[in-house]
């Protein structure tokens, strides 16, 4: 992330917001599973490819894409597995305590994840 406008920050910021606040709002009127699908919704990842080509071009471009999409797939991989270790660990030891847990293990299993990739 190093290296990038502060203008692609602001549209990232911005698209990342928006796209964010969108799937909050059909979540609530799904309710439910419906509703789950679309609180997942890649917001940042969208935001962060589509402003790459505001400091990048040619080659360099899609090497950063790569990379990002890279680092992305990591990263879902981590919340497919944090989300439902999650949902266990809500059950038997509440909601505040679940959700703190939710937030540590997404990011120790894409730590360990990256770190695999990367033997």
């Amino acid at each position: 992330m190093f290296g990038i406008s502060l203008a692609s920050l602001i549209i990232r910021f911005v698209f990342g917001g928006l796209a964010v606040a969108l799937a909050t709002v059909i979540s609530e009127k799904l309710g439910g599973k419906l509703g789950g699908i679309f609180s997942t919704f890649p917001a940042v990842y969208l935001a962060a490819l589509v402003t790459l080509a505001v400091d990048f071009r040619g080659q360099s471009l899609i090497q950063e894409s790569i990379h990002l999409s890279s680092g992305a797939v990591i990263g879902i991989v981590g919340c497919i597995i944090s989300v439902a270790l999650t949902a266990y660990a809500v059950q038997k030891i509440g909601f505040r305590r679940g959700a703190i847990f939710s937030v540590v293990s997404w990011f120790i299993l894409s730590c360990l994840i990256l770190a695999l990739k990367h033997i």
